[in-house]
């Protein structure tokens, strides 16, 4: 075969390897010649599925400049694969579901590493390597399922607030809310929560999400054209919101959801910062979002401050 000058993807499944999603060749083995022709490619993503990846043959890899999305599933990696990727300066995804002989014990490696996603379904994790895991200073999701991790290992990481287990079948949906109600307790700060406050605050998120719910109902019918449809939501705002307003977010930048935002916004916990700030948690019941809103006394009574949302970490986002 004619390899081509350059290529940014490479991905191999039954047979057939294909460079940038369309230029398809006839490989049925991957040699080390071909695995050595691969890795001098820039590459920013190499997947392959169903063939028995070695450690060995990913040396050619070993702290490549250009890849960010690496993945060897059902392969025959072991935790000596894990020095590869330590010094790949740009790599943040790592899809390892299927390699039976990894158990976690080499993760250490990875500590420093900018990795913020790690699949490790179907494999030997146990509990060592999941707390290894925790300790990588960028991993925000790790999957789990299908392993040899133990509800004990997955509480022993919970004081990792920054990381989310994902697991499907390892454990109940029950278990992982658990698991998310405690690393919220030990991310708290020592202070008292004032349960009259938390209920106050409560109350005045629930009025805004119903106004916001009615305001987007409006919006549906009426459109961004109404002459009613910034005075209405500017109306709200005054009434719940301290934040000041920013470019691209509401009440300055307009959108709404058909759905409702807050629609099926449900209360989890709360945590006090100070005499007059406090977080109240929240989950949306149909897309398993969490969001906290930071909310502010203003006056004798408390106003909505700011909102984050759990993506990578407690990200601040829009009303």
């Amino acid at each position: 075969m004619e390899w081509p000058k350059r290529a940014r993807t490479a991905d191999w499944e039954n047979g057939v390897l294909t460079l940038d999603g369309e230029k398809k060749f006839d490989i049925p083995e991957l040699t080390a010649e071909i695995m050595e022709q691969l890795a001098g490619y820039t590459l920013v993503g190499f997947h392959v599925k169903g063939y028995p990846v070695t450690d060995e043959m990913l040396i050619p890899f070993t702290a490549h400049k250009s890849m960010v999305n690496f993945g060897v599933e059902n392969g025959s990696l072991t935790d000596a694969c894990f020095p590869v990727f330590s010094a790949m300066p740009k790599l943040r995804i790592l899809l390892l579901d299927g390699n039976a002989q990894i158990n976690g014990s080499g993760l250490s490696t990875l500590q420093e590493c900018k990795i913020d996603l790690l699949t490790l379904n179907h494999t030997g994790l146990n509990d060592t390597g999941l707390m290894q895991a925790a300790s990588m200073s960028k991993l925000s999701h790790i999957q789990i399922d299908h392993t040899a991790v133990t509800y004990e290992g997955l509480l022993a990481v919970a004081g990792n607030n920054y990381i989310k287990p994902v697991a499907h079948v390892q454990f109940t949906k029950e278990q992982m809310e658990h698991f998310s109600q405690l690393q919220r307790e030990k991310a708290k700060k020592p202070v008292q929560l004032d349960e009259q406050a938390a209920s106050e605050c409560r109350s005045v998120l629930s009025a805004f999400f119903a106004e916001m719910t009615e305001w987007e109902q409006y919006m549906e019918q009426a459109g961004f054209e109404d002459a009613e449809a910034v005075p209405r939501l500017l109306a709200i705002w005054e009434k719940y919101v301290s934040e000041k307003p920013r470019p691209g977010y509401r009440p300055l930048g307009l959108s709404y959801s058909a759905q409702g935002t807050y629609n099926g916004e449900e209360f989890l916990d709360a945590e006090q910062i100070t005499r007059n700030k406090l977080y109240i948690y929240t989950r949306e019941k149909s897309t398993g979002i969490d969001r906290r809103f930071l909310m502010k006394r203003v006056g004798e009574g408390w106003m909505i401050d700011a909102v984050q949302e759990r993506l990578n970490g407690w990200q601040r986002t829009g009303l």
